[in-house]
């Protein structure tokens, strides 16, 4: 008996690339969603983020919503930005699919300006 491999479908590799590429579009198009949704104001990333150990109110972080001095605001951006994506002590690291890049660096900014400071907090 002769040794031979038959195929049965003539079409098999054009069918396992259409699989591929199927399963592939469908692995990325939650990264390019990702990538494409809208950015949240810096109020509101802070409220999604990090308020639940950074409010007033929670007392598990420190508050960082008090204003910097404008020589310092670059720097303490860069500390948050820094702080954020690698973490530090209980702080936990975020990834890009949890705050963007361009959430973090408006909410850095907000944050170093004091601008989402509670107004009522210095009247007590």
């Amino acid at each position: 008996m002769k040794n031979t491999t038959r195929v049965l479908f003539r079409h098999l590799p054009s069918l396992r690339f259409g699989t591929l590429a199927l399963f592939g579009a469908l692995l990325l198009s939650p990264l390019a969603s990702a990538g494409e949704r809208e950015s949240r104001e810096p109020a509101e990333t802070y409220r999604q983020v990090c308020a639940h150990c950074h409010a007033p109110d929670k007392a598990v972080g420190p508050v960082i919503t008090n204003a910097f001095p404008e020589a310092a605001q670059e720097s303490w951006g860069t500390y948050i930005d820094l702080t954020v994506r690698n973490g530090r002590a209980a702080m936990p690291a975020f990834r890009h699919s949890e705050i963007s890049d361009r959430e973090l660096e408006a909410l850095s900014q907000a944050l170093a300006r004091g601008e989402l400071a509670d107004p009522d907090a210095d009247e007590e």
